[in-house]
């Protein structure tokens, strides 16, 4: 075979394959339904399928059963707020934790269990507490595990011998480790629904001596104000006498004279 001849039998092989290409794609092509045909083949069910979603969603306003159903609530992902129920300042107080305040001395303080604390404000750890934390804390009839409770307010406490106007409310709870300079310390606490600015008033011993209360010392609705016999660092829910000793002694009266010199509550110390 010369070179002539072998030049033909390649081309003439190349055309070969080319025919038989094309002719395997029109095959396929000649195979393949047409559009429409497939549109009257399909039952319409299995047509929604193929289209997108907003195009369903246009169509079939009806939601699905997840667009339907409620979203439930996601607990994991929001942490758990500060407690901001009503309180009732017969059985429940807010306390500010202080600079070397422990929960179990809260609530020694309070007449009340560590357990009770945290219950009131969902706590874990009951060795977490920080400074400006503000707590819920059960007191009076609130219920503790020890068969104690602190006294609840006007406990021991004579009736007022003058009508209470500016100071309704504000009542003498309790005393706290008196006679002990360092622990001595004197809780006052607001029952009435409205702030009330002691400015000018007298927490005092019956003849005996008296603090006088600045124009800043204000006692918000169902909160409380600890008065110090010792010394120490004014803030807004403590604040201190600077006594060189105790003040309150058992059958102490412990006497709260307004800025008009009436009184408003008095409280004897058990």
């Amino acid at each position: 075979m010369n070179r002539r001849q072998l030049i033909f039998v390649i081309i003439l092989n190349a055309l070969i394959s080319l025919v038989i290409a094309l002719a395997v794609v029109w095959a396929v092509e000649a195979r393949r339904p047409d559009a429409e045909e497939l549109a009257i083949a399909l039952p319409p069910e299995s047509l929604l399928t193929t289209l997108p979603t907003a195009v369903v969603g246009a169509d079939n306003p009806t939601p699905t059963p997840d667009e339907a159903a409620p979203a439930s609530p996601n607990t994991d992902s929001e942490p758990t707020a500060a407690p901001t129920a009503t309180l009732d300042p017969a059985t429940q107080q807010i306390y500010t934790i202080q600079s070397g305040d422990s929960l179990s001395a809260v609530a020694g303080r309070f007449g009340t269990t560590v357990d009770a604390i945290m219950k009131a404000n969902e706590l874990t750890d009951p060795n977490v507490v920080f400074v400006g934390q503000r707590l819920i804390i059960p007191v009076a009839n609130g219920g503790t595990n020890s068969g104690t409770s602190a006294a609840s307010p006007g406990e021991n406490a004579p009736a007022t011998t003058a009508p209470l106007s500016t100071g309704q409310g504000i009542l003498i709870r309790t005393v706290d480790g008196p006679s002990v300079l360092v622990t001595e310390a004197v809780q006052i606490v607001n029952d009435s629904n409205t702030v009330v600015n002691l400015n000018g008033w007298r927490l005092e011993r019956e003849n005996g001596p008296a603090y006088t209360f600045g124009p800043t010392q204000s006692v918000f609705p169902g909160g409380n104000l600890w008065l110090h016999t010792g010394s120490g660092a004014d803030t807004t829910v403590a604040l201190y006498w600077n006594q060189s000793e105790s003040v309150w002694q058992s059958g102490t009266v412990v006497r709260l004279v307004n800025a008009e010199g009436a009184l408003v509550n008095s409280y004897t110390v058990p």
